[in-house]
């Protein structure tokens, strides 16, 4: 037996939604029989533009944490629309994946 798991992450155009340009796909995967809770957030909202990230925020829904529970060997898939905003390529956002029973976490970056 392993006491680890994975996240994998997939972003996908297809929003039937005109507010949200693409969605975010995260996949965790739970190959321990002893981790269960997780916690999904977003750590940073990295925007040059002020008035961007206003109107990024205002329809971002992911500002305060999630947590989540996944049985063991199991895959659980998280979808985080993403704001249609006027961005410039640096900006991102960078999104945290936290195992809360081993206090493990993992960061994503990505860029709007």
């Amino acid at each position: 037996m392993q006491d680890r798991w994975d996240v994998e992450v997939n972003i996908s155009k297809d929003v039937d939604n005109i507010r949200y340009s693409k969605k975010i796909i995260l996949i965790i995967k739970n190959h321990s029989p002893y981790i269960r809770k997780f916690e999904i957030g977003t750590k940073y909202l990295n925007f040059k533009d002020q008035y961007s990230a206003l109107k990024f925020r205002m329809y971002y829904n992911l500002i305060s944490p999630v947590v989540i529970h996944i049985d063991k060997y199991r895959k659980e898939k998280v979808e985080i629309p993403i704001p249609k905003v006027n961005s410039s390529p640096e900006d991102n956002i960078v999104l945290y994946v936290k195992n809360l029973d081993k206090n493990e976490e993992k960061e994503i970056k990505i860029y709007v």
